[in-house]
């Protein structure tokens, strides 16, 4: 393996691990104040958006190829960005609670992030399942933390044998 794809393996690497990072601060901001913590989510989807084009942008190789990229992601996130608006909408005039915007908006970026692991990498569909999952263990149950931890344990082992058994 090249120095420069073993570094490029490894910036795939702490970008997933910084978004299931994310996803966990994400979820105990939710825990401690639901009311606020669409604003965490909100930034987020900038977040994730400059996380899927940067691991997406070595596997492209031509410039044609980063064009396609930047605009599909841009697209791709922007659209999200609109959803999450539209959600804001139903807080304005009425039809959600300021408490359940975060969940709608985490439903969404877990959607968005699953999508755009078809695209960038799977490690963003795990990303996205992690949110989703969260996403439901939050509705439906009072001290969820930790179980949502050990989730995003499981997956980071999972995923780490499963880029080990690939290479073997």
């Amino acid at each position: 393996m090249s120095t420069t794809s073993s570094k490029l393996g490894i910036i795939d690497k702490v970008i997933f691990i910084a978004l299931i990072i994310f996803t966990l601060v994400g979820v105990a901001i939710t825990n401690i104040s639901p009311a606020e913590a669409h604003v965490y989510w909100l930034v987020m989807n900038l977040v994730f958006a400059i996380g899927a084009i940067i691991t997406g942008w070595h596997k492209a190789q031509t410039k044609k190829e980063h064009t396609k990229l930047i605009t599909s992601q841009l697209i791709h996130w922007g659209s999200t960005m609109v959803a999450v608006m539209i959600v804001y909408a139903f807080l304005h005039s009425g039809q959600i609670q300021n408490e359940t915007v975060s969940l709608a908006i985490v439903l969404i970026l877990s959607l968005s992030t699953f999508l755009a692991g078809i695209h960038i990498g799977w490690q963003f569909s795990v990303v996205g399942i992690l949110l989703a999952i969260s996403v439901l263990i939050i509705s439906y149950m009072e001290e969820y933390i930790w179980l949502i931890v050990i989730i995003a344990l499981a997956l980071v082992l999972i995923s780490y044998f499963w880029n080990k058994f690939k290479k073997s």
